[in-house]
């Protein structure tokens, strides 16, 4: 009897690959099982904050188009509907941008706005300062306050 010692230890080698990429295997469906449920717990914060920042990126831009062109924007907010727009005062209708919150997320509260908007001057300046706050399911919040310049800033 001939033994080859080559083909004995690629299947050896074969064997081993095997072993290894199942304890690979397991060792990442454990963490996955960990983890999944830390991630979920997170979830309703990351929501939040993203449609904060992203009604602070919309404020900017209202601001932004009343400077650039010297006509008068603004953003309305419609907390039955849980949406906001972007509105150029001469031409009330249609909405220049709509954008609707997270079916998560809604408006807490709005303080010091008349008619629920941020009138922009064209200096960038606001006709009002206020407060916008935004909740989650977990009833966290982030308050948007806007200053008497214009400056929009996320306070948690």
């Amino acid at each position: 009897m001939h033994f080859d010692m080559k083909n004995i230890i690629r299947t050896y080698k074969r064997g081993f690959q095997l072993i290894e990429l199942m304890v690979t295997l397991g060792v990442i469906a454990i963490l996955a099982v960990i983890s999944i449920p830390v991630l979920t717990q997170y979830q309703p914060n990351l929501k939040l904050n993203a449609n904060a920042k992203e009604l602070i990126n919309n404020l900017r831009l209202t601001q932004q188009m009343t400077i650039s062109e010297q006509k008068t924007y603004y953003l309305e907010i419609n907390t039955i509907s849980n949406e906001y727009y972007i509105i150029k005062a001469e031409i009330p209708n249609p909405p220049i941008k709509t954008i609707k919150l997270n079916e998560e997320i809604n408006f807490k509260e709005i303080i010091d706005l008349t008619g629920d908007k941020v009138i922009f001057n064209s200096y960038g300046a606001v006709s009002e300062a206020g407060q916008i706050i935004l909740t989650n399911s977990e009833n966290d919040v982030i308050n948007i306050n806007i200053k008497p310049s214009g400056y929009v800033q996320m306070e948690k």
